[in-house]
């Protein structure tokens, strides 16, 4: 429990941190987005009675403050441009999001333990060697290439699949109409399956590397005198090799909410991370602020679930 309560008060001590490093950033940034609302030909007091409304005109700590506490509750405010809470805005980018990336997750950590499980049974083997070279190759490959590669192929020389979007045009745009439709499939396809040739590399290195060690316990040599099967007695060191997996999902999830931004830029994929990029581009602070701090929110959350989960699994771990 101490050590659960050291971890907590880390945790908010960074999320913290990462609010001020982003005020003080979105502060120097070049160029003025009440410029865009502003007519240049009102008097200098019309305007500065207008930036005084929004707060502009406040000493650097109050608007700090206001800040922090705004951010910490999750009022982000209204989008400069769209004129929409951000909250709105942003929780259907989110949801839109998940839509790529869960079912990414879903086949990379499937695929991932069996593929790596076997690879890791067969040390020293064709298939070993043919799946850590892949493993190596495609771990190494940046993202945004293999999806500009596979968009080139797949969409526009072989046209099998659309080239960008959720849907097609006129279809529904309801969350759950979505999810069942098979028109989101085929725009889904090629967008996972880059994001699972990036992300199913790791548990399959893992559980490679989780699999040597179990390989070699005295618990397997009994399982095989007691004449157990050799496909039973590689289920059973596979659910010994997963638990450095388990800790590893969670660094997964934060690490593809925040990877997935280029991919949906190449996409054309309405999620956060192509959210992110137009609010920079239109100066609309709000939805920008908005977009980063959710993004770090889920990695150092998913980084405390890491934390607490290693207390869990292995009780070693106390401090």
């Amino acid at each position: 429990m101490k050590r659960l309560a050291k971890r907590l008060l880390s945790f908010i001590t960074v999320v913290w941190a990462v609010l001020t490093i982003f005020f003080i950033m979105f502060k120097l940034l070049p160029g003025d987005p009440t410029a865009v609302f502003l007519d240049s030909n009102l008097s200098p007091e019309l305007i500065a009675r207008q930036k005084a409304l929004w707060g502009l005109s406040d000493p650097m700590w109050l608007q700090y403050v206001r800040y922090i506490k705004n951010m910490a509750t999750f009022h982000f405010g209204v989008s400069f441009f769209q004129q929409q809470p951000v909250s709105e805005i942003l929780w259907e980018r989110v949801k839109n999001t998940c839509l790529m990336i869960f079912p990414a997750l879903l086949i990379s950590i499937v695929g991932g333990t069996l593929i790596g499980a076997i690879a890791g049974w067969r040390r020293g083997g064709r298939f070993e060697r043919i799946t850590v070279g892949l493993s190596l190759l495609l771990h190494s490959a940046p993202s945004f290439v293999v999806g500009i590669l596979a968009l080139m192929v797949f969409a526009y020389r072989l046209r099998w699949l659309p080239s960008g979007g959720i849907v097609s045009l006129g279809a529904p745009d309801g969350f759950w109409q979505i999810l069942g439709s098979g028109d989101y499939v085929r725009h889904a396809i090629l967008p996972v399956m880059v994001l699972v040739s990036r992300e199913i590399t790791g548990p399959i290195l893992l559980l490679r590397s989780s699999m040597f060690d179990i390989k070699s316990s005295d618990f397997i040599e009994i399982l095989r005198a007691k004449g157990i099967s050799e496909t039973r007695v590689l289920v059973h060191a596979t659910r010994n090799a997963l638990l450095p997996l388990a800790t590893y999902i969670a660094v997964m999830i934060g690490v593809a909410f925040q990877g997935q931004v280029l991919l949906e830029i190449i996409f054309a994929w309405p999620g956060i991370g192509r959210e992110l990029v137009t609010a920079l581009a239109d100066l609309d602070y709000p939805i920008a602020q908005a977009c980063l701090f959710v993004m770090a929110l889920v990695i150092l959350t998913m980084n405390f679930i890491v934390d607490a989960l290693y207390g869990v699994i292995d009780p070693r771990i106390s401090n």
